[in-house]
């Protein structure tokens, strides 16, 4: 969850530099998949967390490693709740 709100404020970022359509383009994604993250409903991978991380870096104008490194730490975060979660419900925990 958190790494789905760290993509899509950073996609909000980089469409009002450059618009929505040239973020889309510059993606390659839809409008849908976009949404997909932004609700939770599709997972982004690390290649897609790293393809949003260059355009942002490129656009924005920050530093890649920052960016990238912020969304693995969601990423890790996220992961290791959702573990907990399968722990609590299997009562490992």
């Amino acid at each position: 969850m958190k790494l789905n709100l760290y993509i899509n404020k950073l996609i909000r970022r980089i469409e009002k530099k450059i618009g929505k359509k040239d973020t889309l383009d510059a993606l390659g994604v839809t409008r849908k998949t976009i949404s997909c993250w932004k609700y939770n409903k599709y997972d982004l991978s690390v290649d897609q967390l790293k393809q949003v991380c260059i355009l942002a870096s490129k656009v924005l104008e920050e530093d890649l490693r920052m960016l990238f490194m912020d969304g693995l730490i969601q990423l890790t975060e996220d992961t290791m709740k959702q573990a907990n979660e399968r722990k609590e419900n299997d009562g490992l925990l």
